[in-house]
């Protein structure tokens, strides 16, 4: 992500305050300045799918690209078939790819159905985490307010108003998962063996 500015100076009489900061705030010379908000509005094209969000990794902002409903949404895939009560050390709340990448296996249809995508020249198309499943449903659920016109019930990309498969495992409980309800928001956790929908992400470094 590049800066929009970098502050030269500061405290100088008669200069016009162009960025409104807090009270008792001072930004120190080299301090670099970064836009708070997408450059290109929720559900705009972006990256092989559409933009669901923004986040902050410690590696810096990211753009959280969903895929195409018709490339990389299935319904009714399991979580997992066999072995149910051990653990697959799936606990990252935030980052689906690494979840993936250790259950990227014909044991875990849903990871390995979103690894196994190849949409937009890009193959690194993960099961999304807790966090970002639950980023995708306040953003682009179909029933919310201000949900793009494509991702509103009925549009074209609209996820069904479903339960979702996050790649997040419960922490207490090494048989079942965290999923996101996409008719009404709430979130659970439910038997890896149950059916549920599956919408694929990746990840684009701002």
């Amino acid at each position: 992500m590049k800066p929009i500015a970098t502050v030269i100076n500061n405290n100088q009489p008669g200069w016009t305050n162009i960025i409104e900061i807090e009270p008792n705030v001072t930004l120190s010379v080299g301090t670099r300045l970064y836009l708070a908000d997408p450059v290109v509005p929720l559900g705009s094209p972006l990256g092989g799918g559409f933009l669901g969000g923004i986040g902050y990794a410690p590696d810096g902002p990211y753009a959280l690209i969903f895929a195409p409903k018709a490339e990389g949404e299935k319904m009714n895939l399991l979580y997992k078939i066999r072995d149910l009560y051990t653990s697959d050390g799936t606990n990252s709340d935030v980052d689906g790819f690494a979840n993936s990448e250790l259950i990227n296996d014909d044991n875990h249809p849903a990871a390995q159905y979103c690894r196994s995508l190849r949409i937009g020249g890009v193959d690194d198309w993960s099961l999304p985490s807790r966090d970002e499943l639950a980023m995708g449903e306040r953003n682009l659920g179909p029933n919310r307010k201000n949900t793009p016109e494509p991702f509103r019930a009925g549009g074209v990309e609209a996820f069904e108003e479903c339960w979702y498969w996050s790649s997040t495992e419960r922490a207490s409980n090494s048989s079942y998962a965290w999923v996101v309800d996409f008719d009404g928001g709430g979130q659970g956790t439910t038997n890896k063996s149950y059916y549920c929908g599956v919408r694929a992400v990746r990840r684009l470094k701002l």
